[in-house]
């Protein structure tokens, strides 16, 4: 009797020690006792060993202990170990244990097949599972709950989604597990109806959803983008208490990003109990993606107190900082990779190459590109787009030379290198460009087409762009986006007007950057109301819609309304990037707004960190010579942290010749012709300088450098609109119908003016004609032919819409001014004087 106690107190105590046992070293401990005591070789402590072996990580150790009882008859101990291997992801050791039992003529009971079931699923061999399933069906466990619900698993886990559904129809029972298996099959598989329809029908059915139930419906919402759903969802899960669970929180987190709820997303994140992992990798990634970068980079800051941040999170936060040109936090991203040893794979490395790059620091991303073992397509493509954005146009052809000596470019590096070709206004590479993308077969991909429309339209090559839309297979909204701005850019308005109504015509919808090119385009033409109705009907606004507009505004004189505008925009959460900045200052620059103009240009480096390029420079120099501070503006020039091209001497000599600086104008001519520039237009602004200067030797020495280097002025054109037909008129031209009346016109215009007041600036005309031929010379600018056309042609009130098209003029024309006083011209008309 005592000895039946003692055995009894040592099995309770030896069982204690077992199911405590945290680590390993306690588990040997128990088992040398056991061992010891000789009941190692009993069914319940062997099975008891199993057990705990698998659940500390040690299978091998299980598979020992099992080894060391058998051959053993008893079920119990075959399910011990199937469970053990299927626990620790062995699953093929697990079905080969399963094997050995139907060898050995055990017959499995319902203990044995959910452990088998989940092996099979976790095993991926798909050929045993009829197999499996008809030894269940063979020995009447068809009906048995768990079995079932590990079979719908298991079938939904191989996509058998109708096996999965015939199972679950067939249950005579089901528990809440059975509705979440086959839930969560539908959602994995991304069958969104299914999953919603059969939480429906728990729901009517009385079954109360758990986390998991409303975790595997929660991406059926999003899948299917009902919001109200997604909504309901929500509130059941705080009616019955399952909210603030992280798993649900984590599921409401994508859903609601996903909706573009965000709002939403900051009180659930704000509400979650416990963040887990997925919790704060989920808000950053959603905050990233949906453009709030500097959130996304400042919880990553938080992240770090309390949790290690996984592969996503770190690639998230360096993509928000790649967009913002956060280099500061992009470095300590990376400096914190290398701090927990992190090694950086290809994609890692091709992410940090692209932030390093975008955010201004080239050498790093080089250093990190050369570093690589080995490279890809997105390496390469990375650096040379970043290459490209630093403005190091030389390197990143030659990069793209060596890339072409270690891998095929793809789609991807054609067009960034025909971005190049863009901005560089290079047709002759353009051209190689092409022909390379028809050799390797990239010539019929939309992207490929889309690039060339636009390269070709930048160049000058109207007709080349036109013949890549129109043999375009198919086309995207961006081609149409593409070929209208073309349109736009090449100042071909009608066609570009006739191209939106054909969009419209095969059905495709403009979006957005269609909106932006119709308000860029009534702009130039004349029609200033129609491209704000435009924006006023826009419901999405992006940077590029509100830049349109200010500068807009600004080539009508309307600086306080472009700066108003711009001021809106940046109260609408918009960032202005360089080229909103350059519209603003160049709209300050056309209505003498000196202090406004000094303020945006200093404001863009300052609070965004945007360096000015020349463009910016131009324009403030633009604006200070406009207001007559031309010494101003030269200080500035030679101030400037980057060398002036000809760009910047053209704005200061256009400036000082209308405004009578003839010192200041004479060093900037000087200027000019030391760059030894290509473009024809600074060299007739320089003569002309000369000339009003009365040095006609200097005149002579320009044109004569003009004709040596082959350079070729484009008469100056200007083209009226009336009655949908649009007039060309080029300077000095005689050949065109109503010549005779137009200039007899032109001479009483002249006469009348001279009354009022009016004296021409005759100083740029060849001092080697009389007085009255240079009058007469003036009479024939392009211009004057069109206006005197339009005033004949037009009846009184009818507003004059016409465009002129020649280098640097001032178009100060008192002239237009004294004839829009006339009867024939409204008050306001809509006469667009292009100044450039």
């Amino acid at each position: 009797m005592r000895s039946s106690k003692l055995q009894e107190s040592l099995y309770i105590s030896i069982s204690k020690a077992l199911s405590s046992s945290s680590n390993i070293n306690q588990l040997h401990k128990s088992h040398s006792i056991l061992i010891t005591s000789g009941l190692n070789q009993t069914v319940f402590f062997s099975g008891k060993l199993i057990s705990r072996y698998s659940h500390l990580k040690d299978p091998h150790s299980s598979s020992l202990v099992f080894t060391s009882t058998s051959p053993t008859n008893s079920v119990y101990q075959w399910n011990t170990i199937i469970r053990a291997m299927t626990h620790n992801g062995l699953f093929t050791e697990a079905l080969n244990y399963y094997s050995k039992m139907r060898v050995l003529n055990i017959k499995p009971d319902t203990f044995t097949f959910p452990s088998v079931i989940n092996a099979l699923a976790g095993s991926g061999k798909f050929e045993l599972v009829k197999i499996v399933h008809g030894h269940v069906l063979d020995l009447g466990f068809g009906s048995d709950l768990y079995i079932g619900n590990a079979l719908i698993d298991m079938y939904a886990r191989f996509c058998e989604l109708d096996n999965a559904r015939q199972v679950f129809d067939e249950m005579p029972e089901r528990d809440v597990v059975s509705w979440n298996s086959l839930v969560s099959g539908y959602s994995a598989h991304e069958a969104w109806e299914e999953a919603l329809e059969m939480f429906y029908r728990s729901r009517t059915g009385g079954v109360v959803p758990d986390s998991f139930m409303v975790s595997s419906v929660l991406p059926a919402c999003s899948g299917l983008g009902v919001v109200m759903e997604g909504q309901m969802v929500h509130g059941l899960s705080v009616k019955i208490g399952i909210d603030v669970e992280t798993r649900v929180c984590n599921g409401l987190l994508s859903m609601y990003f996903k909706f573009d709820k965000l709002k939403e997303c900051r009180t659930v994140f704000s509400e979650t109990g416990f963040k887990d992992d997925i919790t704060w990798n989920t808000v950053i990634s959603g905050y990233s993606q949906a453009c709030l970068y500097q959130e996304s980079i400042k919880l990553f800051m938080e992240m770090l107190r309390e949790h290690k941040p996984d592969v996503l999170t770190v690639t998230s936060v360096l993509r928000a900082c790649s967009h913002v040109g956060d280099l500061k936090s992009g470095r300590f991203v990376h400096n914190y990779m290398n701090g927990i040893g992190y090694e950086c794979d290809m994609k890692a490395s091709n992410i940090l190459i692209d932030m390093y790059s975008k955010c201004g620091d080239l050498p790093t991303a080089r250093e990190i590109f050369n570093k690589m073992k080995s490279r890809d397509l997105t390496s390469w493509n990375a650096l040379i787009n970043g290459i490209i954005k630093a403005s190091r146009y030389e390197e990143a052809l030659a990069t793209f030379r060596t890339m072409k000596m270690d891998i095929k470019p793809d789609f991807v590096t054609y067009v960034t290198v025909l971005s190049m070709c863009t901005l560089l206004k290079n047709l002759k590479l353009a051209k190689e460009l092409h022909c390379e993308t028809i050799k390797t077969g990239f010539n019929p991909s939309v992207i490929v087409r889309n690039a060339l429309i636009d390269v070709y339209a930048k160049c000058g090559k109207m007709e080349d762009a036109l013949n890549q839309f129109e043999n375009m297979k198919d086309r995207d909204i961006v081609s149409w986006n593409t070929i209208i701005s073309a349109c736009s850019y090449s100042e071909e308005y009608n066609l570009g007007f006739r191209m939106i109504s054909r969009m419209r015509i095969e059905g495709v919808l403009p979006n957005v950057p269609i909106s932006n090119a119709l308000i860029e385009m009534y702009s130039k033409c004349g029609n200033l109301r129609n491209s704000v109705l435009v924006f006023e009907h826009m419901k999405i606004r992006d940077v590029v819609t509100w830049t349109a507009l200010i500068y807009a505004y600004g080539m009508y004189g309307h600086g306080m309304m472009a700066i108003t505008l711009f001021e809106d925009m940046k109260d609408t959460g918009i960032i202005p990037d360089q080229i909103a900045f350059l519209a603003v200052i160049f709209a300050c620059s056309h209505s003498g707004l000196v202090e406004k103009g000094r303020f945006y240009f200093n404001q863009m480096k300052k609070d965004y960190n945007i360096d000015p390029k020349i463009e910016h420079y131009a324009c403030v120099v633009d604006l200070l010579a406009r207001s007559g501070r031309s010494t101003e503006a030269e200080k500035f020039i030679l101030s400037m942290p980057i060398k002036p091209d000809a760009s910047i001497w053209g704005s200061l000599l256009s400036a000082c010749r209308a405004s009578g600086h003839m010192e200041i104008a004479e060093r900037a001519s000087n200027h000019i012709i030391n760059l030894n520039s290509e473009n024809t237009g600074y060299y007739i602004l320089v003569s002309n300088v000369y000339a009003s200067l009365g040095k006609w030797d200097q005149v002579r020495m320009v044109r004569k450098s003009i004709k040596t280097k082959g350079l070729k002025k484009d008469a100056g054109k200007s083209w009226v609109d009336i009655g949908k037909k649009i007039y060309a008129f080029s300077s000095g031209d005689k050949f065109f119908e109503q010549y005779e009346e137009v200039k007899k016109f032109l001479e009483v215009l002249y006469d009348l003016i001279a009354k009022e007041g009016y004296v021409a600036n005759l100083r740029s005309v060849f001092h080697d004609v009389n007085e009255d031929e240079k009058k007469y010379i003036l009479c024939g600018h392009s211009e004057r032919l069109a206006i005197a056309f339009g005033l004949l042609n037009t009846k009184p009130g009818t507003p004059l819409q016409m465009r002129i098209g020649f280098f640097y003029s001032r178009m100060d024309h008192v002239a237009v001014v004294i004839i829009g006083e006339e009867d024939k011209i409204e008050s306001g008309m809509d006469c667009k004087l292009n100044p450039r």
